[in-house]
């Protein structure tokens, strides 16, 4: 993250500035600042959830959209963490070992060696630490703005009342008109009391667009070249957000939010994600492209039209045109050159 950067050249700078001994040295006193900022930003996130209690609202009696059934989840909490957290990282440990072992197998001296003290540390090492941690800053981002927005609003789940089952308009409703603010729960889940005041916005959307968006930008910068089949990158991209679509409307049919809290929620991590991968992590600026790669993989070619139309003057003074005709040539493709 922020203890160290890496580039993909190994004596030189892209501009041709020989590169400074302190490029390659990692400074442990960086590393350990870089973990003790993300363990500031996690002091809110637990904070938030042990001892701030959501802005307690009032209801109508007659309002529908918050009388549904409780239902458990399809996704739960606990495996939304795990697999929207393994499955990035397995893809970005997966996609930096194929470009270590088959990708750069043969430009090896065109990337620099980085050093801990005496110690050296193989850039492997580097960019998963760089990657994986620039996407935990992201989710204590998104997690901590989620955070913010429940405990904030307050806004009341659909089976709120189902799960409190309020002392004031619960199982009679003779002032539809009355914004019921002076109640008392009747449930003794105060868990569940508790957790069903934080509709606004969803969690599970946000999270799962954010790591939907992050990874998907990850990979396109740094897959630059077509793996086996052009269609193989864009099937995994596809598939992260189909994931992330799933979750975010289970949250609807099981009535844990409201369309518009995953709508919400949805927006938010996607804008969250992008911010982070493109301007945080900057996935794009290290694509680390070596020289050493095919130009023309997968056939890819170009027509060109290497001159206008020719013209000569025949015997009869006519003025003839000869058609140009195209050449093929090989197209060296633009992800090869050096950024």
């Amino acid at each position: 993250m922020t203890g160290f950067e890496f580039h993909a050249w190994g004596n030189r700078l892209p501009g041709g500035n020989a590169m400074s001994d302190s490029n390659n040295t990692i400074r442990m006193s960086r590393v350990l600042c870089d973990f003790l900022v993300l363990t500031l930003i996690a002091i809110p996130l637990y904070i938030f959830h042990e001892f701030v209690p959501p802005y307690r609202r009032g209801f109508y009696c007659d309002d529908e959209s918050i009388r549904y059934p409780f239902r458990k989840s399809t996704v739960s909490r606990q495996m939304l963490i795990v697999i929207g957290l393994l499955i990035p990282i397995l893809l970005i440990l997966a996609t930096e070992l194929f470009r270590t072992l088959a990708w750069e197998k043969k430009c090896e001296q065109e990337f620099k060696t980085y050093q801990v003290r005496n110690h050296s540390v193989h850039r492997l090492i580097v960019r998963l630490y760089c990657f994986i941690g620039y996407f935990f800053v992201g989710v204590c981002f998104n997690q901590l703005m989620v955070d913010i927005a429940k405990y904030t609003i307050g806004r009341q789940r659909p089976h709120f009342m189902d799960v409190c089952k309020p002392s004031v308009g619960y199982d009679t409703c003779t002032a539809p008109d009355v914004y019921i603010t002076e109640f008392t729960c009747r449930s003794n889940d105060t868990k569940l009391v508790h957790e069903a005041q934080l509709s606004f916005y969803s969690g599970h959307s946000a999270f799962s667009f954010y790591a939907a968006w992050f990874t998907s930008l990850y990979l396109q910068a740094r897959l630059f070249r077509p793996l086996f089949s052009r269609l193989l990158l864009p099937v995994i991209q596809f598939l992260l957000f189909g994931g992330a679509a799933y979750v975010s409307l289970t949250r609807v049919s099981d009535y844990k939010h409201h369309w518009s809290d995953v709508l919400v929620g949805a927006l938010m991590g996607s804008a969250i994600g992008i911010f982070v991968a493109l301007f945080v992590a900057e996935v794009f600026k290290r694509r680390e492209i070596p020289s050493c790669g095919p130009t023309n993989e997968f056939g890819l070619i170009r027509m060109d039209r290497p001159d206008n139309g020719i013209s000569h003057q025949p015997s009869n003074g006519a003025n003839t045109v000869v058609s140009t005709q195209h050449v093929i040539v090989s197209e060296v493709d633009p992800a090869n050159q050096r950024l």
